[in-house]
């Protein structure tokens, strides 16, 4: 039989990629940041109130405290260019024109430029939610003494400081609101990946036994808790529940959706970390800390940028001279962890 072409975009298979999804599901979304945008903390003061046994009254030299933060986003941005000569020889449902020029060159408008836009916008949501979480402005590679795989550019880590670096200096080990995850000091990745049978409801027992009292307080003012997990804890669990016959502590009927919850707590899984982990912090050997759990309210947890259209918005035109087309995007971003006492973290 004669080979027969692919006709159209409808023909074509389009591989799976793990965006992480929307920002809004897991984060407060602060707008109108700019360079040092000051966060103030006002804290609370110490005792007041003893017995007064005359008319004179020593002066209580309690204060209210205060601290701050700053938010210092960072313009990340990129360029892409396509080239209708470029396209590779086997994707011929994108050739065909009526005429050379402008016809064969430019494609602003054209299905094949719209599926272009859709891939760069699915690869900024990848983009932003890898920056939000792992992102570090001092990524080095394994050979250099860091944690990003080797061969892998660390320009695309080391625009700001991400979740997981402050959260790791804030929460330390030696934290009280610290869980270990044992499995992560597997000194092989087959090693690592061996959990034992009730770890992760050990593990979200633990960390709800170590909330911060202010945390069910702020609970009480209309903050929403979480549970962040990657994918091998959430499963460990609910094998170890369904075994166990503990299916009814699983899940709450959320506007019609069974959603998972420890205590009416949801469980979100964050696919987008293990893969992060599993492709960008593997020394060859282990991965880094391929288990990882935080409790925090999304509160807690904002992303900051100038305006929330910046986070998907383009800026395409077609380049007579050059015979291309191009894609640019900026955007100004930070992400701040606020308070280290509305966070338990695993890992």
């Amino acid at each position: 039989m004669n080979e027969q072409e692919a006709q159209g975009v409808s023909e074509a298979i389009f591989e799976r990629t793990i965006t992480g999804g929307g920002l809004e599901e897991f984060h407060d979304i602060v707008t109108g940041i700019d360079m040092d945008t000051q966060i103030p903390f006002i804290g609370n003061m110490g005792l007041v109130g003893s017995k007064i046994t005359s008319c004179d009254r020593n002066v209580n030299g309690v204060t209210i405290p205060l601290t701050e933060k700053f938010w210092r986003p960072v313009i990340i941005g990129d360029r892409l260019k396509h080239c209708a000569v470029d396209t590779p020889a086997l994707f011929k449902l994108f050739k065909r024109a009526s005429k050379m020029n402008p016809d064969f060159y430019d494609k602003i408008g054209t299905e094949e430029f719209g599926l272009i836009i859709a891939k760069a916008d699915q690869a900024i949501v990848k983009m932003i939610n890898r920056l939000v979480w792992f992102g570090d402005t001092a990524a080095a590679n394994v050979s250099a003494a860091g944690e990003i795989t080797n061969g892998t550019d660390v320009k695309f880590f080391n625009p700001i400081d991400g979740l997981f670096k402050q959260i790791f200096a804030e929460i330390p080990t030696t934290a009280a609101n610290y869980v270990e995850i044992t499995a992560n000091a597997g000194v092989t990745k087959a090693a690592q990946a061996t959990l034992a049978a009730d770890a992760a409801f050990v593990m979200f027992r633990a960390m709800y036994n170590k909330i911060d009292a202010r945390f069910f307080q702020a609970l009480e003012e209309g903050a929403q808790p979480q549970f962040l997990v990657t994918r091998a804890l959430f499963q460990n669990f609910q094998d170890y529940i369904e075994d166990t016959s503990k299916v009814f502590t699983l899940a709450e009927i959320k506007d019609g959706v069974s959603v998972a919850s420890y205590r009416n707590i949801p469980i979100k899984v964050r696919n987008d970390w293990d893969n992060n982990i599993r492709t960008y912090q593997d020394n060859g050997t282990i991965y880094n800390l391929p288990h990882r759990a935080l409790l925090t309210v999304k509160e807690n947890i904002p992303v900051g940028t100038l305006a929330t259209s910046d986070l998907s918005t383009f800026d395409s035109w077609y380049e007579k001279k050059d015979k291309a087309n191009y894609v640019d995007f900026d955007l100004k971003m930070d992400v701040k962890h606020l308070l280290d006492y509305m966070t338990v973290a695993a890992y």
